[in-house]
């Protein structure tokens, strides 16, 4: 599960870690998300139209099937077990021909001490201050109103031995060299994508325990990711 993560990066590092200086850039108007939560807005990367751009999307897919937003919501397509991603009718699809990078600073993890006590954690790369996390997009419109929302989930795989200290669960974190074939639509070779959709090496993470703060998402200040005293 990765259900809050943060992006702190400023819009001009977004584009020369993910395009080229002769890619067109579509202004997105960032500010620093230290509580980033389910049914925001985050930058995602995909290649649509030939071309590798950036857009802002709603963090919890809205598959082609739903009546409305609404109750889409409640299946909280916000994660995509990457073991059961073509089994999965919301997933299928998207897997195979509409898949993103979501670009995060890191993400946020409670390491559950007892029942009624866990503690957050702030998990983020050592080496890179933007780690890649594997996702998959939907286009839905309304055919009553004409509403539209392009939506996305994080895929999720079964933790690596440094995150098994804090969660069972974490994102597919994909290696730089990994990232044109991610994104490249015209890759419907789903027996090699999957094989992407594994834990990163330990060695890339660090975590660090953060303030409870964090368990609301009303609470979105820089002060949230400072070490816990």
């Amino acid at each position: 599960m990765c259900g809050r993560a943060y992006e702190t990066y400023t819009e001009d590092e977004l584009y020369v870690r993910y395009l080229n200086e002769k890619a067109k850039r579509n202004p997105l108007g960032l500010k620093p998300n230290f509580n980033f939560s389910p049914t925001q807005l985050s930058p995602v990367v995909l290649n649509r139209d030939g071309e590798t751009s950036i857009s802002l999307f709603r963090w919890g897919l809205v598959p082609f099937w739903a009546k409305d937003v609404k109750s889409a919501a409640k299946y909280s397509l916000i994660n995509a077990r990457g073991e059961e991603i073509l089994e999965k009718r919301s997933y299928k699809t998207p897997f195979e021909k509409r898949r993103c990078i979501v670009p995060l600073s890191g993400f946020i993890e409670w390491k559950r001490h007892d029942a009624k006590n866990k503690t957050p954690y702030a998990i983020h790369l050592k080496e890179d201050p933007i780690m890649s996390v594997a996702g998959v997009w939907e286009h839905w419109e309304s055919q009553d109103s004409g509403e539209v929302v392009d939506s996305f989930s994080i895929i999720t795989t079964a933790a690596n031995s440094f995150m098994e200290k804090i969660h069972d669960r974490m994102p597919v974190i994909l290696k730089r060299e990994q990232e044109a074939e991610w994104l490249d639509p015209k890759n419907n070779n789903t027996a090699s994508l999957t094989k992407l959709l594994r834990p990163c090496p330990d060695k890339w993470l660090d975590a660090y325990e953060i303030s409870k703060l964090v368990n609301s998402p009303k609470n979105n200040r820089k002060e949230l990711l400072e070490r816990a005293e």
